[in-house]
């Protein structure tokens, strides 16, 4: 693939509705965005975190606290206080409005759902230098002990999801699971393409620039593939394009160039294999291709019950079927297997 042929698209080919439609359209109330005085450690109580949040609200719900790795992180809080930890890690270029139409269905679930903007991405600070998986994955390491998360469920998306296996091959004591959508092995299969795309798109911009709109509108061209979304969708895309396309040419490239500075490779002889894996991947997904998922399912040893492939989906699974993908998440975190399809 090169320049336009990197897209993100989620074109559907029928995928079944599965009710509770309130929830992703996001329930009224909101978490406090007031900055902390630098170490962020205010404690979540009942009343101020919502279960939902609503597509217009979500911006205003964010929260900041200020990292040793010397940035200030954004991020939204959500759910049950005394729940079990679940952090949803958003995608390249993405923040962490990415999970909010499935971010709902964990918190009515009972799980206390933190969602992290990445540095450069979102509200998080963007400082000089390449943003490498180790980066974030310190980063994140940071956030956990500011917000006093001992260990965690760990769902990361695209690039969140190498994050997520950064972060689990670096600190296996915080994580108690792994799930990992849009994903493959860190093994620089993506190098090609994203320095096609940054140099076609990125790079040629002035220092003020941004990217067009028609670039973001096949970075992020996806339908939805389930009726109780499509009322809200056209809301959430148009703020993930927007929020996007803000970004400076600084944080574009730092992304860009720090996951091609990025690799796993010699690592995951390291993983522990007592973290469980669940990995879901749409067979329409045209950025981490199909042909590597048996790789990945190897390498951090999933087996049949920790692997789902949706047909006729593409690469932002939680973007188009919110809740297929969220009732699949959360049956295997139940049971250790996913639903019956």
């Amino acid at each position: 693939m090169s320049g336009l042929e990197l897209t993100r698209r989620g074109f559907v080919a029928g995928a079944a509705v599965m009710g509770a439609a309130a929830f992703a359209a996001g329930a009224a109330g909101c978490a406090s965005g007031a900055k902390d005085g630098g170490d962020g450690k205010a404690a979540a109580t009942a009343a101020d975190l919502p279960m939902g949040i609503s597509q217009e609200d979500w911006d205003e719900s964010r929260r900041f606290v200020t990292l040793p790795t010397g940035i200030q992180m954004s991020y939204v809080e959500m759910g049950n206080p005394d729940g079990e930890a679940l952090v949803l890690q958003h995608g390249m270029t993405d923040n962490s409005r990415s999970w909010s139409l499935a971010a709902p269905y964990f918190t009515a679930a009972g799980y206390h759902v933190y969602l992290p903007d990445l540095r450069g991405m979102g509200k998080t600070d963007e400082p000089d230098g390449y943003y490498t998986l180790a980066t974030y994955a310190a980063d994140l390491k940071a956030f956990f002990d500011a917000v006093d998360i001992e260990k965690a469920i760990f769902v990361g998306h695209s690039l969140g999801s190498f994050v997520a296996q950064t972060f689990a091959l670096n600190f296996p004591e915080r994580v108690k699971k792994l799930v990992l959508v849009s994903s493959i092995p860190m093994h620089g299969y993506q190098n090609a393409t994203l320095l096609g795309a940054y140099a076609k798109y990125v790079q040629p911009l002035a220092d003020d620039g941004h990217p067009s709109d028609a670039f973001m509108d096949v970075w992020y061209a996806c339908e939805p593939a389930e009726d109780g979304i499509r009322d809200v969708f056209d809301t959430f895309l148009g703020n993930m394009k927007t929020e996007a396309q803000r970004l400076s040419k600084k944080s574009w490239t730092n992304i860009f160039l720090g996951l091609v500075a990025s690799s796993l490779e010699g690592m995951y002889t390291l993983f522990d294999h007592d973290i469980p894996v669940l990995v879901l991947h749409g067979d329409d997904d045209t950025m981490t291709l199909t042909q590597y998922q048996a790789e990945l399912c190897e390498l951090l040893g999933v087996g049949e019950d920790g692997y789902r492939n949706y047909a006729g989906i593409g690469h932002n699974i939680q973007f188009v079927i919110p809740e297929r993908c969220s009732a699949d998440i959360l049956g295997w975190l139940s049971d250790g297997k996913l639903p019956a399809q």
